[in-house]
């Protein structure tokens, strides 16, 4: 018995260990360096702490208790409105399925034509309804 965690929670630890080290070779070689450089900054770190803990650590799309990891999402995303970027009202609380879904949202919008210009005008309620119709689906 020189196991850490019992067999039916291991899975849910290597799961969290891979999610980490994915994250670190995202920020390292993928992630736009100004946008690493601002998810390093204190007062996004400070912001972001506020958002969760205004949203009590529940994801805004589906209701889920986000524990695993605190993503505070940006509605309009940082390379597209910049200027939104501490905005209190331009941020929420996403599990981690749901901030999937919303990224892939986000990635097929800017395929479109006027992308740019859309994905600074969608709203909150947008995602919500088009998110959660995307999880109903799977």
């Amino acid at each position: 018995m020189n196991q850490r965690y019992c067999d039916e929670h291991k899975g849910e630890h290597e799961n969290t260990i891979g999610t980490r080290i994915n994250n670190r070779y995202y920020n390292q070689f993928k992630r736009d360096p100004v946008a690493n450089a601002f998810y390093h900054d204190k007062r996004w770190l400070a912001m972001r702490d506020y958002v969760y803990a205004r949203d009590m650590g529940v994801c805004q799309c589906c209701g889920e208790v986000v524990t695993d990891r605190k993503i505070v999402d940006h509605i309009h995303p940082l390379k597209i409105a910049s200027d939104e970027r501490l905005d209190g009202n331009n941020l929420w609380t996403l599990c981690y399925d749901c901030h999937n879904i919303k990224t892939m949202i986000e990635q097929q919008t800017l395929e479109k034509p006027n992308g740019v210009n859309k994905l600074k005008h969608i709203s909150r309620d947008w995602y919500v309804k088009q998110i959660m119709r995307l999880k109903r689906s799977n």
